[in-house]
């Protein structure tokens, strides 16, 4: 497009525009090559100042690299070397959990048990505490009817024996009132 655009003005201009037009783009042009060359000199800058600061990071990654390789290298031996142990430590976690599974199985079924024969034992205990209930209220009925019976036994004759005393005091009372000594 700007090709095409570059040929149209060539082709369609007159020769008393097109000298001042050289003139102009004499100017255009020389500002243009001034603007180039700042541009040269800014990027000749950047570029300086890039190739200081690439030193300055190719130091310091050379001492990065001086001191971390080692430790990198002590980093893998270890890794190599605890491998082993790691997967012993991890089947060994397995191994206790399972045992460990187990035996709270085994634990579960204990308390079941237990709990079944706490439940077992509380029903006979139940059933035996309402049989000695049953017992001492029989006992204690019992007890109480003897003590009325035994109560009844020793008043009814004492009333009898106490009536018949009663009488023979009347009767001797009366004897004596009714014989010749009992006067005087």
């Amino acid at each position: 497009m700007i090709t095409l655009n570059s040929l149209a003005v060539t082709f369609f201009q007159d020769a008393t525009s097109s000298a001042h037009d050289v003139h102009l783009m004499r100017f255009y042009v020389a500002f243009i090559a001034a603007a180039l060359m700042l541009q040269a000199l800014g990027i000749l800058l950047v570029a300086i100042y890039a190739a200081k600061f690439l030193a300055v990071l190719h130091s310091i990654s050379r001492n990065v690299e001086e001191k971390a390789l080692p430790l990198i290298v002590r980093t893998g031996d270890l890794v190599r070397d605890l491998t082993p142990k790691v997967t012993a430590i991890g089947t060994n976690v397995e191994q206790v959990s399972y045992t460990v599974r187990a035996k709270i199985d085994e634990l579960g079924q204990t308390v079941t048990q237990l709990n079944e024969t706490i439940a077992d034992a509380n029903g006979r205990t139940r059933v035996h505490v309402a049989r000695v209930d049953n017992m001492v209220s029989e006992a204690l009925d019992t007890t109480e009817d003897v003590s009325r019976t035994v109560q009844q036994g020793i008043r009814v004759p004492v009333r009898e024996i106490a009536a018949i005393i009663a009488g023979i005091k009347v009767a001797v009372e009366t004897l004596i009132d009714r014989s010749p000594f009992g006067k005087r």
